[in-house]
């Protein structure tokens, strides 16, 4: 069944789709009049016998009745492979794609199933003498059978039964030693193995309420294989079974069991690659892996322990790459709601996650008792990990924010999960994080642009969201409500570009090989050679805090250190905060005294042929340009006392961000500087 082909759609004549829900309430209907059909042919059948007549006229009753026992059992099937054909895409709903010529009765489908299973077990596998592939056709023709048929649950629940549980994990092995491209094999064999341990019975398509909504088959021999697979390690082979789990969709009860099972008791011997089919399937299904952290967490394993075992597990030097730590760092993101859910509106269990996870994770850049006494640097976490680290921050964008303002009268207090006071309007934390928590897990994903980008991704989206709620609370009654939410950026721009600072700062010092070989990239995501980009996400919170970030222009020298580019940034993004504060001024209401259009900005002119101020990629293009706008604003108040003009609004919010955001700067540096003094980490004051 699989995705739709490029250059397909509903809108094609060729197109063959189907609307799960839809076809739900079509079968309900059908199963509602049959069953009323039949009880109003029961009640004639046993009237016509009470007067002694003939019920020879109620027999197309009866076979209607038979012909919707057949047809019904067919229609769910069609709902149900359609649904595990987009299961790994749950926002998709509506037409799904669907093949009717693949469609095949259950009897069939699971004849079918096992006489592949057959065939694949009997097919021959390894290297030639020349390490060539000989079987690599065999086995592509098979898995191909199997790739048609993924979505099906009676032909996939045949399949695999038909192997058992030796064969079933013997899958892996046999694909790497006879294909010379087994990876994408193995991914379709993963989506069918998902397809039949769900069942199909998919009722609901959101992430957050998958659970407990899954049918099995009941293809023999299926369940008890499904039943040996989560009992845990001691069979054979189940150090292949994260591979078979990495690119399906498993009931998230099932898979957490398996995973903890088999990769994240403290007997586990799988590290490495071997962990990261266990764990990619975890950062898969975001249910599952919220399951099944609590149940180690409830096993008496603390969060803090169990990190820096799953760390050390999926370190580089065991793994021959970073694809281990990656998928550790997925599953924590997506464990925290960082994918299925939304910043400022997250589950009471993803939320309780996420705010252990944040206050547990920098103790793994600390060392241990052990390394200290021996003097050994900690390993910290792997740069795969990080970037997952700064998906969850950017998730969690509010509470950050929230954490990171020392303006608020929660300052002083320390981090408690539950609902937290703010000044700042359209700021709903689910909970609260002090300054120093705050800023120890921002500096854990600091160390570079790359790393970096997923937070700023977030703050861009948490900034627009703010900057609407509190221009519509002010509603041009002044700019009060826009201030705290300026103030609120400013504090956690102001620790950004700290923790930045310290950690990129550091790595500077030990890095000499960057500073004399690595050519720095910088410039700003505002495009000055004159490409727009649109001012939201990434670009947007870059613009306005000045941080550093991804996808640079090349603006430095080759020898600038990785400080001289911070610094660079924040000239260039400076110019731009100006633009944004008016562009968000006027959309909530705000109108200039004097037009953008008059001829004392005209030379050259700061608007286009609409009389609509030019956008800064166009503005920045020269001296000229950017003095006509700062004249156009001084027009229009900016220097004077009146806070409703647009000139000395935009005035007043750009010295407030950069006030605050200068003294979060100055108070994380004096708390660096307290730590290492100290050797270890101290409280502001």
């Amino acid at each position: 069944m699989g995705m739709t082909p490029p250059g397909t759609g509903p809108l094609s004549p060729d197109y063959s789709g189907l609307d799960p829900e839809l076809m739900d309430m079509f079968i309900t209907t059908f199963k509602r009049g049959g069953d009323c059909v039949g009880e109003e042919a029961g009640a004639l059948r046993r009237l016509l016998e009470q007067a002694r007549l003939t019920t020879v006229d109620l027999q197309p009753l009866a076979a209607t009745l038979s012909w919707l026992d057949v047809k019904l059992p067919e229609l769910r099937r069609r709902a149900q492979i359609a649904r595990a054909a987009n299961a790994l895409t749950p926002w998709r709903i509506g037409l799904l794609p669907f093949d009717e010529s693949r469609l095949m009765s259950q009897s069939e489908a699971r004849q079918k199933g096992s006489q592949l299973a057959e065939r694949f077990r009997d097919a021959r596998s390894g290297a030639g003498p020349f390490m060539e592939r000989p079987h690599d056709d065999e086995l592509g023709a098979l898995i191909a059978q199997l790739d048609t048929h993924r979505d099906d649950p009676d032909f996939t629940a045949a399949f695999f039964a038909g192997l058992g549980v030796e064969g079933t994990l013997d899958i892996v092995g046999k694909l790497r030693a006879g294909m010379r491209d087994p990876e994408k094999a193995i991914d379709v064999v993963s989506r069918a193995f998902g397809t039949a341990v769900r069942g199909g019975g998919v009722v609901s398509r959101a992430y957050s309420e998958r659970s407990g909504v899954f049918t099995g088959t009941d293809v023999p021999g299926f369940a008890e294989l499904k039943n040996e697979l989560a009992r845990g390690p001691g069979k054979p082979g189940d150090r292949a079974l994260g591979w078979l789990l990495r690119a399906g969709d498993f009931p998230p009860e099932w898979l957490a069991k398996v995973v903890r099972a088999h990769a994240l008791t403290s007997d586990s011997g799988l590290q490495g690659k071997e962990m990261a089919g266990y764990l990619d399937a975890l950062g898969n299904n975001p249910a599952a892996a919220r399951l099944a952290l609590v149940a180690v967490r409830k096993d008496g394993v603390p969060l803090s322990a169990l990190l820096r075992d799953l760390s050390w597990k999926t370190r580089r030097d065991v793994s021959s790459g970073p694809e281990a730590a990656d998928a550790f760092g997925r599953m924590l993101a997506a464990a925290a709601g960082a994918y299925d859910e939304k910043d400022g509106a997250h589950s009471p269990e993803s939320a309780k996650f996420a705010f252990d996870l944040i206050r547990a994770l920098p103790e793994l850049d600390e060392p241990t008792p052990a390394e200290q006494q021996l003097g050994i640097r900690p390993r910290g976490l792997d740069d795969a990990t990080r970037k997952h680290l700064a998906e969850i921050a950017g998730a969690y964008a509010t509470e950050i924010t929230e954490g990171a303002n020392l303006g608020d009268t929660n300052r002083t207090q320390g981090s408690a999960f539950g609902p937290v006071e703010t000044l700042v309007p359209g700021l709903k934390p689910a909970f609260r994080l002090s300054p120093e928590e705050t800023y120890a897990f921002v500096k854990l994903f600091a160390n570079s642009p790359a790393t970096i980008a997923p937070f700023e991704e977030g703050m861009g989206k948490l900034t627009d969201r703010l900057m609407a709620a509190a221009a519509q609370a002010d509603g041009n009654r002044g700019i009060d409500h826009l201030e705290q939410v300026m103030k609120a950026l400013g504090y956690t721009a102001g620790m950004q570009f700290a923790a930045e600072r310290a950690v990129q700062g550091a790595l500077d010092e030990q890095d000499k090989e960057f500073r004399e070989q690595q050519t720095a990239k910088l410039g700003f995501l505002i495009n000055v050679a004159g490409v727009p980009v649109a001012l939201q996400g990434q670009p947007l919170w870059i613009a306005v805090s000045t941080m550093a970030g991804a996808m640079l222009n090349d603006l430095t020298e080759v020898d600038k250190t990785r400080l001289d580019a911070l610094d660079d940034k924040t000239r260039l993004a400076a110019l731009v905060r100006g633009r944004w504060l008016v562009d968000t001024l006027m959309a909530e209401g705000f109108r200039p005294q004097v037009s953008a259009a008059d001829e004392r900005f005209n030379v050259p002119p700061i608007v286009d042929e609409n009389g609509q101020l030019l956008p800064f990629e166009k503005l920045a293009q020269s001296k000229e340009t950017l003095r006509n706008l700062n004249n156009w604003l001084i027009a229009n108040g900016s220097g004077l006392t009146d806070k409703n003009r647009i000139g000395e609004a935009t005035k007043q919010l750009d010295v407030l961000f950069r006030g605050t955001k200068d003294t979060a700067e100055d108070e994380w540096k004096r708390f660096d500087e307290l730590s290492q003094a100290e050797g270890s980490p101290s409280r502001r004051g």
